[in-house]
């Protein structure tokens, strides 16, 4: 009977000690901190550290002067509507101007920084909510005021008053008739 005992008694410590070094296994209903960040591609669109970049839904370029834009995926288990607060607070952190925005089941917020624009898309789904990133380049407004002219020829965009686009002559073509 003793040495049943000291058996049992062993065997129980054996597995006291094994249960310690177990990994404790995390609530899934318990929402992670988005208060901490990291920078992904784009160097002034902080993410929050329970998204995850899915590299196989994004398409980043380089420009010239090194500054990157296209669109970053990432998805991660954070409720869609903290998710868009924290990005709206950690966005203005970095000198964002919040354009619009609309909250639903999928929602949209639209941002500048000159001469860059940001649209954050967020979904929800079953087990995650997901959040696109687009960062683009704004336009140059000198190159949208050169055009084509009817006739196919280059117009120099000014006097035509139609954004640099004309059907009519521009004055320079206008000759004067004599009577």
């Amino acid at each position: 009977m003793k040495i049943r005992a000291i058996v049992i008694g062993v065997a129980a410590a054996f597995l006291l000690s094994g249960c310690s070094s177990m990994p404790s296994i995390s609530n899934p209903f318990e929402q992670p901190s988005v208060s901490e960040t990291y920078i992904s591609q784009f160097r002034d669109v902080p993410i929050p550290a329970p998204m995850t970049s899915t590299p196989s839904e994004t398409l980043v370029t380089v420009a010239p002067d090194g500054s990157k834009f296209g669109l970053e995926s990432f998805s991660g288990r954070v409720e869609l509507t903290t998710l868009a607060n924290v990005m709206m607070q950690n966005m203005a952190r970095q000198g964002w101007k919040l354009r619009g925005s609309s909250v639903g089941v999928r929602s949209v917020q639209l941002y500048e920084k000159a001469p860059h624009y940001a649209a954050l898309f967020f979904r929800e789904n079953v087990m995650n909510t997901t959040m696109d990133v687009w960062v683009i380049n704004g336009v140059n407004v000198d190159i949208l005021s050169l055009g084509y002219d009817a006739s196919g020829s280059m117009d120099s965009g000014m006097g035509t008053g139609t954004g640099g686009f004309s059907s009519a002559p521009s004055s320079s073509q206008v000759t004067q008739l004599s009577e």
